[in-house]
């Protein structure tokens, strides 16, 4: 799984020193080896996604080869020196893999032992971004799955170090291993541009990558699960407050409320996404135990499914399996559900409202919102919909995305805007 192979990243790191200092191979043959690699599979015809597959590695590695040219340095305190080195071990890792198991597209598209690295140009700013997917072994194209998301932490900041994790050799297991609770879903894990805690244009390429994954792979919407660690799991947290209505559960590992804090009024937009969290008791990262448990009270008194379990003897990373497992199974047994009651506050124009109740572009055409912030308020009750808004000029509504079936009836603060059957398309109410 993709998630777990990522958490190999220290170990990983801490054995760099001796995998480099075992090689005197250049950046620009490593390159040659790779694309040397990647040009004799695409010789012969390959599934389509395996050979996005292979173009997305190779382009990652030309990309910041493309930098290395520079010898400018990428970071405060990297110095080209050290991304050369990084870049050896990375794509000679990557070159390992294909050379040997990584090279059957069966263990990525039917056996479910390989994760799928995909790069894009971002629609943000036309830079080469990537995610990462797991597909479930005897994966069906034609049939929607489960989808499990997980937002990396703070880590390293290269972008082909991720790929290099998942793309290595793989050793040959041991005995069965345990059936996962997420073994039956696609795994996604997008990058997140470095440690940006999934904030600004990271976020953006969250909702890329979901976008993306959806036009070659089915998913059950109601069964969507956000998932992150650490600065991941801060970037969640916002996430949630932003996009309540796309989620079944969220799962938050070593987080915080630092880009979600209270006083920002946002929390009451997600209390009704069942959320787990998930902490050691050892963390010894500033404020986070206690965010944890003022999340979880805040939740609590707002009548939200939530759960708060702190790990005896357990630091901030690793997490216990045992911890991780409970916590997956918890998110897991949950299903999407919209409530006959919700509120949202419209603080960015990027997330205009939710289930189909949306601000228009009146509002969201700025790239900048000003408090007072707009909100709106829906209430249902069996076929009539009830919506008071505060600070809209006009709002769209979708009834279909809103989950109403058949004949309905619809007021927007107190005025009736539609009386029958659904809409195909979404209506506009102006003059509020």
């Amino acid at each position: 799984m993709i998630w777990c192979r990522c958490l190999l990243a220290l170990w990983l790191a801490a054995t760099a020193a001796i995998a480099y200092a075992q090689t005197t191979a250049t950046p620009e043959q490593c390159r040659a080896r790779l694309d040397t690699v990647v040009d004799k599979l695409l010789k012969t015809e390959q599934p389509r996604l395996f050979a996005w597959h292979l173009r997305s590695l190779k382009g990652l590695a030309h990309s910041e080869f493309a930098k290395l040219i520079l010898q400018i340095s990428q970071s405060p305190g990297q110095p080209v020196e050290a991304r050369e080195k990084e870049y050896v071990e990375f794509v000679t890792r990557i070159a390992e893999g294909l050379e040997t198991d990584g090279a059957d597209p069966n263990a990525y598209l039917k056996d479910g032992r390989r994760g799928l690295v995909l790069a894009r140009p971002s629609a943000t700013d036309g830079s080469l971004q990537y995610m990462m997917v797991d597909l479930p072994k005897g994966w069906d194209p034609s049939k929607p799955y489960p989808l499990f998301v997980g937002l990396h932490g703070s880590g390293p900041d290269n972008p082909l170090a991720y790929p290099s994790y998942s793309a290595a050799p793989q050793k040959q297991p041991i005995g069965e291993a345990p059936v996962h609770p997420t073994s039956q879903m696609i795994r996604l894990a997008p990058w997140g541009r470095g440690n940006r805690a999934w904030r600004g244009d990271a976020e953006r390429d969250l909702f890329e990558a979901l976008e993306l994954l959806q036009t070659f792979a089915k998913t059950d919407t109601d069964r969507w699960y956000l998932t992150g660690h650490s600065s991941g799991a801060d970037g969640a947290w916002a996430i949630l407050q932003h996009t309540p209505d796309l989620w079944a559960a969220a799962g938050l590992q070593s987080g915080s409320m630092g880009w979600g804090r209270p006083g920002w009024g946002l929390i009451p937009n997600m209390a009704y996404v069942p959320t787990h969290w998930l902490i050691g008791e050892n963390d010894n990262l500033p404020g986070r135990i206690p965010d944890n448990k003022e999340a979880y009270r805040i939740l609590k008194e707002m009548g939200a499914e939530t759960k708060l379990v702190i790990l005896p003897g357990v630091g901030h990373y690793p997490l216990s399996e045992a911890g991780l497992d409970e916590h997956t199974r918890w998110l897991v047994g949950h299903t999407r559900k919209r409530p006959d009651r919700f509120s949202f506050i419209i603080d960015q124009p990027f997330h205009p409202g939710v289930w189909g109740i949306q601000a228009t572009r009146e509002l969201t055409g700025s790239r900048f919102l000003k408090e007072p912030w707009a909100s709106f308020d829906c209430a249902i009750k069996g076929q009539e919909v009830r919506i008071k808004t505060t600070r809209l000029k006009e709002i769209s509504i979708d009834l279909a995305a809103l989950k109403m079936k058949g004949s309905v009836r619809v007021w927007v603060n107190g005025k009736e805007v539609h009386n029958g059957p659904i809409p195909e398309e979404a209506f506009v109410v102006k003059g509020l």
